[in-house]
Parts: C-alpha cells; structure tokens; sequence
C-alpha cells in the first residue's frame, strides 16, 4: 500500500500562540472514506464541524504528525529567514519521518511547480511524488484532514491561554479582542504568547 501525505497549517497570521503544521498520512485510495465523513478545508468547516471531524480523521489516519511551533521560535525565523523558510523546514522533518510515496501540500509560494521541486531536493535520497498547488487545501482530502487537525490544534492552544489570561480573541491582529490584550500588556515584558516580530506588536 502506498502511503499519502498531506501537508498544511493553520495560524501562520496571528499575532498570539503557536504556528502548527500537520502532516496527515493515509494509505493510497483512502481519499473516499474522507469525503464521506465530510472532510473540507477547515476555513469552510465551523468549530463545531472540525471538533465533530477530529476524532474520526485521527482515527481513519495511518499516522498523524503534528509539530507545535512556539511565538518565540516563529520570532526567529521573522527575524532571520521568515516564516516559508521555517515552514519548509518543518514539511521536510515530516516527510523525511513519513517516507511517504506522494507528498501533497499548499504551496507557499505564488510557483507552486518550483516550490514543490525545491521540497523535493531537500528531502533527498527520498522520491516521493511531489503534488504541489496553491489551494491544495480546497481540492485533496489528505491536505483537508491536515488543515483540520492543525486549526483544532491550535484552538486548543489558544483555549489554554483564555485560561491564563482571559479572553484574547483568536489571536489575529484585527481581532478588537485581540488588540485589547496587546495594549494591556507591558510593551517591555511581553508574555510569551505574543509574537513580539508582529508588527501589530509595534503599533
């Protein structure tokens, strides 16, 4: 049986709490089982729908990867080479840890066909078949299921910060919520949920 991976992410914009990446795997031809359970792009899935879908992806799942990427370290991929490099980083730790036959990702880039070439080359003597496409979330299941557990991921992180410091938002820099933590913290000793590279942060 060959092995699908599918490649996404959720929290790339916000100004508070971790990035997550998750690499979901499936087994070639397991596609249907996913739409039958409803699987879709998790910007189009209310909190309800992925929370009701989570269990039932992990379960049907041949294997899960979730990487957890904290404020601080997306700081310093900012600050250094930015967000694509530490991205590509992580999606080639997947694939390398999978060894799947087919990779299937959202590019992050505008040249989808490079970006996947580029993805390729790096995680060599592996050969996986490399599918690569802008909105790669919209079109194949595995990339579905990845963008759902990753979102679930993440609400969950940012769920345990409402807990410690009460009602943030969601963390994106256009949330009122949000911007009302941000300007009442001590711009000298942001916690260590904030993204400090933001330049939310700044203003």
């Amino acid at each position: 049986m060959g092995l699908v991976l599918g490649l996404d992410e959720a929290g790339r914009g916000p100004v508070l709490g971790p990035l997550v990446i998750c690499g979901y795997v499936i087994g070639d031809g397991d596609e249907g089982a996913l739409r039958k359970m409803g699987v879709a792009d998790s910007k189009v899935l209310s909190p309800e729908e992925r929370s009701r879908l989570a269990p039932l992806l992990r379960k049907a799942a041949v294997r899960v990867v979730m990487r957890v990427i904290a404020p601080a370290e997306v700081d310093h991929a900012v600050n250094g080479g930015g967000l694509n490099q530490l991205e590509v980083r992580e999606f080639v730790s997947i694939i390398r840890e999978v060894a799947p036959d087919t990779v299937q990702l959202d590019a992050l880039t505008s040249r989808p066909g490079r970006f996947g070439r580029l993805i390729g080359e790096l995680v060599r003597p592996l050969k996986p078949v490399m599918v690569s496409e802008n909105r790669a979330d919209s079109r194949y299941p595995a990339v579905q299921a990845a963008s759902v557990l990753a979102k679930v991921e993440r609400d969950a992180a940012i769920s345990a910060l409402q807990a410690g410091y009460g009602d943030v938002g969601s963390g994106y820099p256009n949330d009122p919520l949000t911007k009302a933590f941000l300007k009442g913290c001590d711009p000298r000793n942001y916690p260590p949920c904030v993204r400090r590279s933001w330049k939310t942060v700044a203003r």
